[in-house]
């Protein structure tokens, strides 16, 4: 697997408002998309780089995983998803739900070759693998 960075930074939290707006105001990071528990701040290193904040309430687990209660879930951008997911399979790493494309997702044919999944690392926690194959 051939990892490129990291790219995304998700957390889910209690203190919504206050953690976006902290993301917003005092970081200075663009905000992209503010909706009821579901933040999402432009990160400058690439297009499909993102920290995302998550309320109690959100509950859309193909965006943020519902077996995370609280904490964060960082991914790592990959070139080739379909790969990356099978080399992780391979190694009985577990995978957590299904690998998921944005264009379906948000119906939005922008969002082709934009993808994401999730897997429990040996430590427990959750992370996820992203692709972002479209081009600028």
């Amino acid at each position: 697997m051939d990892v490129r960075r990291i790219c995304f930074l998700g957390t889910r939290t209690p203190s919504f408002d206050a953690t976006s707006a902290f993301f917003r105001d005092v970081l200075g990071l663009r905000n992209v998309h503010a909706g009821t528990d579901w933040s999402i701040f432009q990160l400058p290193s690439g297009r499909g780089d993102f920290v995302e904040v998550f309320g109690p309430g959100h509950d859309n687990a193909s965006v943020f995983p519902a077996e995370v209660t609280a904490g964060t879930v960082v991914a790592f951008a990959v070139d080739d998803i379909v790969g990356a997911r099978a080399e992780l399979a391979a190694a009985e790493v577990e995978l957590i739900g299904d690998l998921v494309w944005a264009n379906e997702l948000f119906h939005d044919p922008d969002m082709t070759s934009f993808g994401w999944f999730f897997f429990r690392g040996p430590d427990g926690n959750v992370y996820a693998i992203q692709q972002d194959g479209r081009v600028a």
